[in-house]
């Protein structure tokens, strides 16, 4: 029933944007390279963002990263790729419309990835349930509205910036550059998910089959991912 409403308020979100979605508040027509930077900058400076809010809450320096190597938090990418394509036509009715239109988009996402990684890997990768109003311990109100700020400050602020930056490149040395990210990003999602997909093996007993799974199990075995991703848990372990 809540992933219906999820899912509700998500499409309401969106049909909202393809009818403000005139010039000139439309989407930005950017070359592959472009949104790929968009998604790093955004995957970056997230990571960085969840670090500092939980230093500042625990006084613990926290990786948030969602992959193995590197400072990048895929659904703060992806949440604001969602972002840029959806609420610059928002820019229409103001400040105010993107904030809701954000904490909508932004708690929805949130908590649709919540869903599909546990459904994935088995795991709970945050979970929200000592906090007030939230939904299957998956968002919460707190976190929708930095959500609807964050959106704010990335439409108005960031991304206009971000894209300032890149007009300075070349294209050529743009897409080569993003080019060769991609790769190293590309792997990195991979091993990520491979040694994920092998714990969730180890975890119901099963032994190593092959010599990959047998690398995987020496060096990221699970106290290994439990350091890496300490706000991990599963999800029987759930409050």
């Amino acid at each position: 029933m809540i992933t219906f409403m999820i899912l509700t308020a998500l499409a309401a979100v969106v049909l909202l944007s393809a009818a403000a979605a005139a010039p000139p508040f439309q989407v930005p027509r950017l070359s592959w390279h472009k949104w790929f930077f968009l998604f790093l900058g955004s995957s970056f400076i997230g990571c960085l963002f969840e670090m500092w809010i939980v230093w500042l809450g625990t006084g613990v320096l926290m990786s948030r990263s969602s992959l193995l190597y590197g400072a990048v938090s895929v659904v703060w990418g992806l949440g604001a790729l969602l972002m840029t394509v959806t609420l610059f036509p928002l820019r229409r009715y103001g400040p105010w419309a993107v904030f809701s239109a954000g904490a909508i988009l932004g708690g929805s996402f949130e908590y649709l990835a919540s869903l599909f990684l546990e459904l994935t890997y088995h795991r709970r990768f945050w979970n929200y349930s000592h906090m007030a109003f939230h939904l299957d311990g998956r968002t919460n109100l707190l976190y929708a509205a930095f959500w609807g700020l964050a959106g704010v400050v990335w439409i108005y602020l960031l991304a206009p910036y971000l894209l300032r930056q890149m007009d300075k490149i070349s294209v050529r040395s743009g897409q080569a550059a993003a080019a060769g990210l991609a790769v190293l990003l590309t792997f990195d999602i991979a091993l990520s998910a491979a040694a994920f997909l092998r714990m969730d093996e180890r975890s119901q007993g099963e032994a190593p089959s092959s010599h990959l799974e047998l690398m995987l199990d020496t060096w990221y075995d699970d106290g290994t991912m439990q350091k890496r991703y300490q706000n991990m848990t599963l999800p029987t372990a759930a409050p």
